[in-house]
C-alpha cells in the first residue's frame, strides 16, 4: 500500500468519526420534545392488541382527564392504569391504590382487573355517545 493510500483511508476514518458525532450530537440536541400526554397506548391482551388513540379521544372529543381516569382531582400526574388494574402476584392490593385509599377502603372484589376496567369504560362511552366500536374484532385487530 502506497504512503498516499494510506493517508487518504486515513482521512476517510477521520471524517467519518466527525460526521458519526456531528450526527449523534444534532439528534441529541434537536430531537422532538416528548408529549405530555401519549398519543397512542397499545394494550396487549389475550384477545390480541388493540391501539387506542388517546390523542384523537383527547381532543377530538374533547374529553378531560377525569372522563376515563378516576385519579383525584389534585393529583399531579395521572397514573398508568397498570398502577391498579394488575395485582401483585401475592393476592395484594397494589400499592398505588393505598396511596389514596386505606386498606379497610378497597378489596380485590371491588377493583375491576385491566381488561374488565378497559371493556368497560371504552364500551360503556361507546354506547353512550352512539359512537365508536362495540364489536370484539373493531378494536382487537392488531
Amino acid at each position: 500500500m502506497s504512503p498516499f493510500a494510506s493517508k487518504e483511508l486515513k482521512l476517510a476514518y477521520g471524517i467519518t468519526i466527525v460526521l458519526l458525532i456531528v450526527g449523534v450530537l444534532s439528534y441529541t440536541a434537536f430531537s422532538g420534545k416528548v408529549p405530555e400526554e401519549p398519543l397512542r397506548i397499545v394494550y396487549t391482551g389475550a384477545g390480541g392488541s388493540v391501539m387506542f388513540d388517546h390523542a384523537t379521544h383527547a381532543s377530538d372529543y374533547d374529553l378531560n382527564c377525569t372522563a376515563c381516569h378516576h385519579h383525584p382531582e389534585e393529583a399531579e400526574a395521572m397514573l398508568a392504569c397498570s398502577a391498579c388494574h394488575v395485582f401483585p402476584k401475592d393476592g395484594s392490593l397494589p400499592v398505588a391504590c393505598l396511596d389514596c385509599h386505606e386498606a379497610d377502603e378497597v378489596g380485590l372484589e371491588s377493583v375491576p382487573k385491566s381488561a374488565d376496567a378497559f371493556h368497560s369504560q371504552c364500551i360503556d362511552c361507546h354506547k353512550e355517545l352512539g359512537a365508536g366500536p362495540i364489536e370484539c374484532a373493531a378494536c382487537h385487530g392488531l
